[in-house]
Parts: structure tokens; C-alpha cells; sequence
């Protein structure tokens, strides 16, 4: 978990979705037909954690009460 609150990574939802437009284009250029399944496969066992990670990042973010927590760096 605090890897996920730590992370350095930031990025919009434009980000996110030019990033899997742009696997999608690679997958359909460059992956041969019978192996695109697969390489779909790869995107979603890479996104398999993702909404559990967001859930922590979330919950660090709130206090125990359920209160948001604020920003622990300024501290």
C-alpha cells in the first residue's frame, strides 16, 4: 500500500486513454492476428490490480473515521 500512495506517477484521463489507444494501434499493427487475443490478455493481467490500488489510494487518502485524511506531507 505504500507504494501506491507514494507513487510518482500522475496523469489525467486523456493520459490513460491515449496510452491504451496507442497499445491498441500497436497490437493491431504489429501483433500478428493469432497472437492478439494474447496480447489483449497481457493489457488486462496489467490492469488486473489497478482498481484494487486505486481503492488503497483512496482509503490512505481518508482517516479511519472515514474523514479525508489531507495531505500527511504537510505535516
Amino acid at each position: 500500500m505504500w507504494a501506491v500512495a507514494t507513487a510518482p506517477t500522475t496523469g489525467t484521463e486523456y493520459d490513460a486513454h491515449s496510452k491504451i489507444d496507442s497499445l491498441a494501434e500497436k497490437i493491431e499493427n504489429e501483433v500478428p492476428e493469432e497472437l492478439r487475443d494474447r496480447a489483449w490478455g497481457l493489457v488486462l493481467d496489467a490492469l488486473y490490480w489497478v482498481p484494487q490500488e486505486i481503492e488503497q489510494l483512496v482509503e490512505r487518502r481518508q482517516g479511519p473515521d472515514g474523514e479525508e485524511a489531507g495531505d500527511p506531507s504537510a505535516r
